[in-house]
């Protein structure tokens, strides 16, 4: 890059070629150095533009070029609503039924939306959860119809950032598909995108090509939410009704019980820039990432157990069969637990998984079923029901007699059973092993007692001997943990006088 004193040295070098300019530049005369100097300056920042242009597809150090990738990217910069439990207090005489649907309003004039629904007994509490959101429509007219038609979605007018968008017209509800993924000419999809000045659109398909296009005159409908993100409010705050509905709503008193999910803002520019350099952060497609576990597990976070596998690792467990050509297999449990489970008798010798017919699949199966199919609709997909298999586990422990063996089997539990039980993530995943050096790393770091002078502990797991097969929810139950703690006057060397 050439800097402004490289350019002056250009000057001084030509000057001699000038008699006439010589004597009154070797003066300093500003009416000669100033037009000169300026020149100088101007072709200096221009040197440092091009040199900056140069890595900047490499570098990527303005906010116009991180913008831009990642609208070619397809990422879009939007907030997350808070998930909150509100406290319902009635002083009516009569039970109140609050309805799913209803805004609330905070101590700071934040909207939040009713997801529960909840009856609050006279004189009585009720706890129930509420979104921090506003849903804006908006109606287009379509005008000029062309392939692949785009509607732009109004940023908000305050601090809000968008956090949903849905599209419906007087046919009914269009489904989001992530860039057409799995789509073919005639379904009712769109795709929400970002320009490089992170305007978002909701763009429609391509008659003939790819899902539907608006015609002329048709009215579009977009649902928009709208959330203030990241956003902090004290427990006990006062809540309010948007407006009355009824008299005995005046009765009701409302505070904030307890923040479950925080709310976020959109990532900022700095995380943007290095987000785009790993696509598979940000792209949700299952066939690239090829991990439809993972595309199913984000979609239901609240499943208490999903295995997703796929052909080679069913006959790994079961053998070959022709019937699992291009097959994926899925065993999982609800929050509601409405699908059926099995419990192994014998830990060491589960019982067989039986397929789950079309007519006995949950809505939440179903759910699965599509999302799978929505992306590689290549793929057939097999429910089996869960086994539970307990891991039997015995623990043996001597302390030393200054603590209570009671307080240290306590706590040996709680610390084996959050690592490992019923509601471990890794449990969840139907991928629970308990490794020796692991469990003894543990209990040590947990329980004090376990690593003073001369304690003694010692570790038993049973190993079932069919651990690998993808079905079985393995986990450290309450009933298959065995703890024996024992006291004894253990003396530490040292000296006494």
């Amino acid at each position: 890059m050439l800097t402004k004193a490289d350019f002056q040295q250009a000057i001084r070098d030509s000057v001699a070629n000038f008699p006439a300019i010589a004597p009154l530049y070797q003066a300093g005369d500003p009416r000669v150095l100033q037009h000169m100097d300026a020149m100088a300056t101007m072709l200096a920042m221009l040197s440092a533009q091009i040199e900056a242009a140069q890595a900047e597809p490499f570098e990527k150090v303005r906010d116009a070029t991180v913008l831009a990738d990642a609208a070619m990217r397809g990422i879009i910069r939007k907030g997350a609503p808070a998930r909150v439990r509100l406290r319902a207090d009635n002083k009516g005489a009569a039970p109140y039924s609050l309805q799913s649907g209803r805004t609330l309003l905070d101590s700071s004039g934040r909207a939040y939306r009713v997801e529960t629904f909840v009856v609050v007994p006279a004189n009585g509490t009720a706890t129930f959860e509420a979104l921090q959101l506003t849903t804006t429509a908006i109606t287009h007219t379509v005008a000029d119809s062309e392939p692949f038609y785009a509607i732009e979605v109004p940023a908000a007018e305050d601090d809000s950032y968008v956090c949903s968008i849905a599209v419906s017209d007087a046919d009914g509800d269009f489904e989001y598909r992530d860039r057409y993924v799995n789509t073919t000419a005639g379904e009712r999809v769109f795709h929400v995108e970002a320009d490089d000045r992170q305007r978002i659109y909701a763009r429609f398909g391509f008659d003939g090509v790819v899902g539907v296009q608006p015609k002329d005159g048709a009215v579009v409908t977009l649902t928009v939410g709208y959330t203030a993100g990241d956003i902090q409010v004290t427990t006990g705050s006062p809540f309010a009704f948007e407006y009355l509905t009824a008299p005995a709503e005046s009765q009701v008193e409302l505070r904030m019980d307890a923040m479950l999910v925080a709310g976020q803002n959109p990532m900022p520019m700095s995380a943007l820039r290095d987000l785009a350099r790993y696509p598979s952060v940000y792209d949700s497609n299952a066939v690239f990432l090829g991990e439809f576990d993972f595309l199913v597990r984000r979609r239901f976070p609240d499943l208490k157990f999903l295995s997703v596998w796929n052909e080679a690792a069913e006959e790994a467990a079961r053998g070959a069969n022709v019937a699992n050509i291009n097959t994926l297999f899925v065993a999982c449990l609800s929050p509601t637990l409405a699908e059926t489970v099995l419990v192994a008798a014998n830990p060491n010798a589960p019982q067989a998984p039986t397929v789950i017919a079309e007519a006995n699949l949950t809505a939440a199966q179903r759910a699965i079923r599509e999302l799978i199919q929505s992306a590689d609709d290549s793929y057939r997909v097999r429910f089996y029901t869960p086994i539970r298999a307990p891991i039997a586990v015995a623990i043996t422990a001597t302390v030393p007699t200054s603590y209570i063996a009671d307080d240290v089997r306590n706590k040996i539990v709680e610390a084996i059973l959050l690592e490992y039980g019923e509601q471990a993530m890794a449990s969840r995943r139907g991928r629970n092993q308990p490794l020796y050096q692991n469990i003894y790393a543990l209990l040590r770091r947990k329980v004090e007692a376990l690593g003073v002078g001369a304690a003694d502990l010692q570790v038993t797991i049973a190993a079932p001997a069919t651990a690998n097969r993808p079905e079985l929810w393995r986990y450290v139950s309450a009933a298959s943990l065995t703890v024996t703690v024992t006291t004894a006057n253990i003396v530490t060397p040292s000296w006494s006088g």
